[in-house]
Order: structure tokens, then sequence, then C-alpha cells
């Protein structure tokens, strides 16, 4: 079961390195300064490479919220679920008081 989580966490971290490129890959969407002197392309088409970057980018988020879910499940029970060899939650018994010591 801990190789399982292991693989799951690498996932996750693959994942969430591909969407931090991905999303850093992609081209400004707003023109900012330049729209203001009329240079700015209104209506672009898409290029081919930005929709296969959409696409890689929310196949990645997909993913991520994907692992993120299965991670949380698993630590949720593990938190809920004693390990069968733990030792129980409650305190020892206190010992009990001596006897008072009797007077000559």
């Amino acid at each position: 079961m801990a190789v399982l989580f292991i693989i799951l966490r690498i996932l996750w971290s693959l994942s969430a390195i591909a969407i931090i490129v991905t999303v850093l890959l992609h081209a400004a969407k707003g023109d900012g300064i330049a729209a203001i002197g009329g240079s700015a392309q209104m209506f672009a088409s898409k290029r081919s490479a930005e929709s296969n970057l959409d696409r890689v980018t929310w196949a990645a988020v997909a993913v991520f919220l994907v692992s993120s879910s299965l991670l949380s499940l698993g630590a949720l029970n593990r938190a809920l679920v004693p390990a069968p060899d733990a030792a129980p939650l409650s305190a020892p018994a206190p010992a009990p008081a001596p006897a008072p010591a009797a007077k000559p």
C-alpha cells in the first residue's frame, strides 16, 4: 500500500510541475499598452500549438486533481483507522494509593 502512495505522490508532483510549465508557456492573452495604439489583433485565430498546449494543461490539471483526491482519501483513511499494532488511545489506569500506615 505504501508503494501506491509513493507512486501517487510522484505523479502528483510531476503534474504540479507540468501545470506550472505549461501555464508559463502559454501566450499572453491581453495586449496591454499595445492595445491603445491600435496594433492589437482583436480576432486572431488560435494556433494549433496553443490549442495543444491547452489540452496538455487541462490534462495535467485533471491528473493533479484526481491524485490530490486519492492522496487525501488515503491520508484520511490512515488517520481514522488505527494500525492493528498501535497502542490504545486511552491512558493507563492510575495505580491505587498506598494504604495508610498503622499507628502503634
